[in-house]
């Protein structure tokens, strides 16, 4: 669970009875807050990037970058978006991307606007000066940041909003157009910058205030906040050494008047960078895979793990060699045996290291493993455009082919490529897909991936096209147990009556609350209806379609949110 703490004292001073350390107070230049709007379908966004990114470089340490992805260009998985971009965004009639507010302001700007509104503001002077320090404690997993803010002229009110927010750098994940600038490029994946992950003090900030008059020269305030990092914000993993933090002075929601961001400090300790479970293909067993790194100065050369599930503990004691500022990563580490058709928690923790006792909050999560399906098998292949470098086949324990398909034709990405298998005999099977370029079917060349379901409509394997050469998953059928990939937090969708005349009730059981999208989409992979910006709670949700004007036929019901896409088959027969 997040925690956030808040310690405030705001004090008219004199300018002698000053008491900050790190703020300064003579009268100073504007700095720039530019935010971008931009998203990973955004064919122009890498060049916005690149433009952003020469700004600062132009104006070291006067320009504060903040990377919003939102929007119908970020609307997909990996999910970028947070809680607050959608609200950032409706100030302003936002019809392209890039777009970017420079300080706000009452209007945003196109890509070629924004050097010379920053060059404007950076000659402006300013009333209030603000600086900020942050430490990550990696065994507790909390960010302390102290943000410190002086007037040395009159503000034009009687208070104005604090705002610090937490950004992300060296976010590895797809990009269309990413060749258009290179020097984000990773192999054949795109490096996210600056990347919005929480506003710490909320949508609008923390108000500063006096109280009469407008805020007084001379006036200072210190405010220190406390927040308790998760591991990850949407499936994307929180990198310690990644996140910056960026403080802000605003007037209003349109008005910045200047900011500063930082690189938190690292207190030394252990930290769990990574954490996550996979399939053991046709078993009722999950393996586990998590990364250390250490933040300290001595080497670790043994730790002592344990991890529950569903409150019954396992330890297990390692012995290696991890540097100082170095990572270790553990692969299939241990395996256990989880229940079937339920959520199974799952907690892992540290207990010792070197020998010492070592009191770190552990990492939970969830994890949700059921039976194979039955019945006819469905893949729903969402390609890139180059689909001729895409091929794919299905194979039975034996290593006999089954089914195979491609190459496909080059288009426009995001198509739909719908597949149906019979499989009769109960097995493990094994579904490989390639790549001949060798950057997947989801990176700087489109938005792929792809789903197999059993003929009730059940997500058997789910992948977001994300890999190099080849990708292989497992899946058993039948009788058999462990279906690869599935959704840690699983989304339960049932679809009645099925078959389906005049309208269908959907009753989505979620582990989260979350924004999304339904689609029903055909066999060719039309999308015949779409129903945008829906508000799903956790618990359970209802809601209908109408199916009045579809012809008879077999359709598919796709729910997207925020951690992961679920489908279910549906028949409608007047």
């Amino acid at each position: 669970m997040k925690r956030i703490c808040i310690f405030f004292l705001g004090i008219v001073f004199s300018i002698n009875a000053i008491s900050q350390t790190i703020v300064s107070t003579s009268p100073s230049n504007k700095n720039v807050v530019l935010e971008e709007y931009t998203g990973i379908l955004c064919q122009y966004c890498p060049d916005g990037h690149k433009r952003a990114h020469l700004i600062q470089e132009n104006n070291p340490d006067r320009v504060v970058l903040i990377n919003i992805h939102q929007g119908m260009f970020a609307n997909t998985i990996p999910d970028y978006t947070t809680q607050w971009g959608n609200a950032l965004a409706s100030q302003y009639q936002i019809s392209g991307y890039p777009i970017g507010t420079v300080n706000r302001g009452t209007s945003a700007q196109d890509r070629g606007s924004w050097a010379n509104s920053a060059n404007n503001i950076l000659n402006q002077s300013s009333f209030v000066n603000i600086a900020a320090k942050a430490e990550i404690n990696v065994q507790t997993r909390e960010l302390e940041v102290t943000v410190e803010v002086y007037y040395t002229g009159e503000a034009e009110t009687g208070y104005n909003m604090l705002n610090v927010a937490l950004l992300q750098n060296n976010v590895l994940g797809p990009q269309i157009n990413m060749s258009a600038n290179p020097d984000q490029v990773v192999g054949n994946q795109y490096n996210h910058m600056h990347m919005l992950r929480h506003l710490i003090t909320g949508q609008w900030g923390d108000t500063l205030k006096v109280e009469e008059g407008n805020i007084p020269a001379g006036t200072f305030f210190t405010k220190t906040y406390t927040y308790s990092l998760p591991s990850n914000i949407k499936n994307i993993p929180l990198v310690y050494e990644n996140l910056e933090v960026a403080a802000f002075i605003a007037k209003d929601k349109k008005t910045i008047y200047t900011g500063t961001a930082i690189i938190p400090q690292i207190k030394e300790g252990v930290n769990i960078a990574s954490f996550s479970m996979s399939d053991i293909p046709c078993s009722e067993f999950v393996q586990q895979n998590l990364k250390i790194h250490n933040f300290g100065t001595d080497t670790v050369k043994t730790l002592t793990m344990e991890t529950k599930v569903n409150g019954v503990g396992s330890l297990f004691e390692w012995e290696g060699s991890i540097a100082p500022n170095s990572s270790y990563e553990f692969e299939d580490l241990y395996s256990w045996e989880v229940q079937e058709g339920v959520y199974n928690q799952i907690e892992f923790s540290i207990l010792s290291v070197n020998g010492n006792p070592y009191e770190g909050s552990p990492i939970t999560t969830t994890y949700y493993k059921r039976v194979g399906g039955e019945g006819e098998i469905t893949l729903m292949l969402r390609l890139d455009q180059y689909g001729e470098e895409t091929t794919w086949n299905l194979k039975n324990s034996l290593g006999d082919t089954l089914y195979s398909g491609g190459p496909y034709t080059r288009g426009t990405s995001n198509r739909l490529q719908i597949e149906v298998f019979n499989l009769t005999e109960a097995d493990c099977y094994t579904f490989t897909i390639n790549d001949s370029y060798g950057d997947g079917i989801n990176s700087g060349s489109g938005n792929g991936n792809y789903i197999i379901m059993d003929e009730s409509g059940d997500t058997l394997v789910y992948s977001d096209g994300v890999f190099e050469s080849q990708q292989t998953k497992g899946f058993g059928f039948g009788n058999y147990i462990g279906l690869s990939e599935i959704a840690q937090e699983e989304i339960n969708l049932n679809i009645y009556p099925n078959p389906v005349k005049d309208e269908a009730n959907i009753n989505i059981n979620m582990p989260y609350n979350s924004k999304a999208t339904i689609k029903v989409i055909d066999l060719m992979g039309r999308e015949v209806l779409i129903l945008n910006d829906r508000t799903l709670n956790q618990g359970e949700n209802n809601l209908n379609i109408n199916t009045k004007n579809l012809e008879n036929g077999i359709y598919f019901v796709s729910i997207y949110t925020s951690k992961t896409t679920t489908t279910k088959k549906i028949i409608v027969e007047k």
